[in-house]
């Protein structure tokens, strides 16, 4: 340990110094360095014994979470510490409340002094009635400076800049323009794949397990390989990079910046003590057409939508029941579903009590029943079947198609 100073054996002094991009410049008056000096001059100038030098830099004044300051308050617990010193109130923190409860009620209770230099504080004096008017003007300035990056923020999302933390997964940094995006081959090349898989009518699931399968590392693995220090934590532990889930593949296929849009305001910060961030509606969204260069065009973008539209829930089989919705009982009325039902030998695919085998059948005789009608139809898939038919009613022997344009017709098996 550090240890100053010899003429006050009174005080074990922690010098706690704080520092955060909303400070300002890392050279001006406010930074980590200037604090330490600073601090360290004035305990001893005062005779005070230094215990240890607590740094907190690129914390937020409005987190009280912070790794150093939580030391600081488990040495103060321990009976390690019985003076902090700070270079003003703002280096504690900046939320009047909380600063408040530290100042005027938790040192008090571990009979612990507190000193910030430049504001003249000090709770072992009287004359400290200024304190929480100070404490109220710090809050008020983080309020008003997250006020004015919110703006900022808007005005650049509008004029279509990309102002994310990290680029999309298939795309990187422009070099030569912090605020546009350009392909990363790589991944984009997987990012066409996906958009390819889910127009052949491969689910969520499926898409998922043919990445693993193919063993292409997941975007959080492929950021980490590129040194990214903010995503190695998922792959520690030896946990594999190919472990595709079909959240991931969704996110992606839903992502409308990959038909080169630029997609702001997805999230914001509702709270400007927390941070707490809350998803934005997709109406309310900042969106700004051809801003980079697509993965997708539009055509198939929006085809991908509708096909995850058709799907409430991912699939966890491959059978395709492109009539998902439109089938009833002729006896009791009741909607028909298709389920996975586990059985020693497997799954087995259940339209109510038909069997997979005889939910096939049916399907694909209503797939032949289309493509005999007297229309341009040569395949089938959902969007097709959900704008020609309005319901189809299962009977022991028959099935009868109502299409929505008013005929009813009747198919035997």
């Amino acid at each position: 340990m550090q240890q100053y100073g010899i003429n006050n054996h009174t005080y074990s002094a922690a010098i706690y110094c704080r520092f955060s991009k909303d400070d300002g410049r890392a050279e001006d008056s406010s930074s980590i360095h200037t604090q330490k000096m600073m601090l360290e001059k004035y305990c001893m100038e005062q005779g005070y014994s230094i215990y240890e030098v607590y740094i907190d830099d690129g914390y937020s004044g409005l987190n009280y979470d912070r790794p150093d300051f939580q030391r600081l308050l488990n040495d103060i617990d321990s009976g390690k510490v019985n003076l902090v010193v700070t270079k003003d109130l703002s280096r504690l923190g900046k939320d009047y409340i909380q600063t408040g409860y530290y100042t005027d009620i938790y040192f008090q209770r571990k009979k612990v002094r507190y000193i910030a230099v430049n504001d003249n504080v000090d709770t072992q004096k009287a004359d400290n009635d200024i304190a929480p008017f100070k404490n109220i003007l710090n809050d008020m300035y983080s309020r008003d400076l997250s006020r004015k990056v919110k703006s900022a923020k808007r005005q650049r999302a509008y004029s279509g800049y990309y102002i994310s933390a990290q680029p999309p997964y298939g795309y990187k940094v422009d070099p030569s323009d912090r605020n546009h995006l350009i392909i990363d081959e790589q991944p984009a090349a997987v990012v066409k794949e996906m958009f390819r898989l889910a127009i052949a009518g491969n689910t969520l699931s499926q898409i998922s397990r043919i990445l693993t399968e193919r063993k292409i590392i997941t975007p959080s693995a492929y950021k980490a390989q590129n040194g990214d220090t903010r995503f190695s934590r998922y792959h520690e532990n030896g946990q594999s990079p190919f472990g595709w889930c079909y959240q991931t593949v969704r996110a992606i296929l839903k992502d409308q910046v990959y038909t080169g849009d630029m997609v702001n305001h997805k999230f914001e910060i509702v709270n400007y003590k927390t941070k707490e961030r809350a998803a934005v509606p997709e109406e309310e969204r900042i969106i700004v057409a051809n801003r980079h260069e697509p993965l997708v065009s539009r055509e198939d973008f929006e085809r991908v939508q509708q096909i995850l539209a058709y799907r409430h829930k991912p699939r966890k089989h491959d059978f395709d029941n492109v009539f998902k919705d439109l089938t009833f009982c002729a006896e009791c009325g009741y909607r028909m579903t298709l389920m996975m039902k586990p059985l020693k030998a497997g799954l087995k695919a259940q339209l109510d009590n038909v069997s997979r085998d005889e939910l096939k059948k049916r399907i694909t005789d209503m797939g032949d029943f289309l493509r005999k009608q007297p229309t341009t139809i040569t395949e089938y898939d959902e969007p097709l079947v959900r704008r020609l038919i309005e319901k189809v009613t299962v009977y022991e022997e028959k099935f009868t198609v109502e299409f929505k344009s008013g005929v009813t017709v009747d198919v035997n098996e």
